[in-house]
């Protein structure tokens, strides 16, 4: 009587895991590998995104290095330097407006470095931010406006395809632009040295912890020292100003809100006169 009784229990407990087990069916197959397929697709895609910004990146910068290079060689007069990272055949535009076609690297050094190394066209290839230059439609980049130099992507490789000297006939708002850009420039690379030379003495320089500084020469401007003087606040928000829009007033500009510099125009160059931090 006892085994019965055990024996009706082992079957009641049988008979409920077997109707537990039929009522909640299995997962589906799809189911349960759906959630890792779209994991593996999404995984997928964010490798693909990062791997297309580095590569877009990696572009960028070989972009930005061939400008350098271009302002380097006008900054020294190197001729031979800019022959080297030029396509031919180059087209130079002189100043009167008239094109002709050098053929070879050795056509461009007879012209003679006095004849492309001119002030004004050095002054718009230096007074190009490389850190901020975009190519237009990923093939043309631009050093200046209407003068200055124009390179191309060719077979991977950025060359200066056009050379176009200064006319005559540049307008004072071009002018306010390269002088502006010019001038971020120095900021952004913390040339003190170059920064001396391009503002009108005596000048003030009032400094983040409330005290102004008169600077009578380009020599006191310098011993205030680069740490001190181009603060990581100050060289942001320069480089953050778009100098296309810059507005002149009474001869004189400012760029930058909290922190900046004042310029004004005197005997028709624009030079710092102000700086704050």
């Amino acid at each position: 009587m006892k085994n019965m009784k055990i024996a009706r229990r082992w079957l009641a407990s049988f008979l409920c895991l077997l109707a537990f087990t039929t009522a909640v069916p299995a997962l589906p197959a799809y189911a349960r590998t759906g959630r890792s397929s779209r994991s593996s697709h999404s995984s997928r895609s964010a490798r693909s995104s990062r791997s297309k910004r580095r590569s877009s990146e990696a572009k960028e910068d070989k972009m930005r290095d061939a400008a350098g290079q271009v302002q380097k060689a006008f900054d020294e007069k190197d001729l031979d330097t800019l022959a080297s990272l030029c396509h031919y055949p180059l087209t130079v535009v002189d100043q009167n407006g008239s094109s002709k076609e050098i053929q070879s690297k050795k056509a461009l050094k007879a012209l003679g470095s006095q004849a492309i190394f001119t002030k004004e066209l050095q002054e718009i290839v230096a007074g190009v931010n490389t850190a901020k230059i975009q190519a237009d439609g990923d093939k043309t980049l631009k050093l200046g406006g209407d003068s200055g130099v124009t390179m191309k992507k060719i077979k991977e490789k950025w060359k200066v395809t056009k050379i176009q000297l200064k006319g005559q006939s540049a307008s004072g708002s071009t002018n306010l632009v390269q002088a502006a850009e010019q001038f971020q420039r120095t900021f952004y690379y913390r040339d003190l040295e170059t920064l001396s030379k391009q503002c009108t003495y005596p000048m003030k320089v009032y400094l983040a912890d409330g005290t102004i500084q008169d600077i009578s020469s380009g020599k006191q401007l310098m011993d205030l020292g680069e740490s001190k003087l181009f603060t990581d606040e100050l060289v942001n928000q320069v480089n953050q100003i778009d100098a296309s829009t810059l507005q002149e007033a009474n001869q004189k500009v400012q760029v930058g809100t909290i922190c900046g510099f004042w310029m004004v125009k005197q005997n028709g160059e624009w030079k710092i006169d102000t700086i704050f931090q």
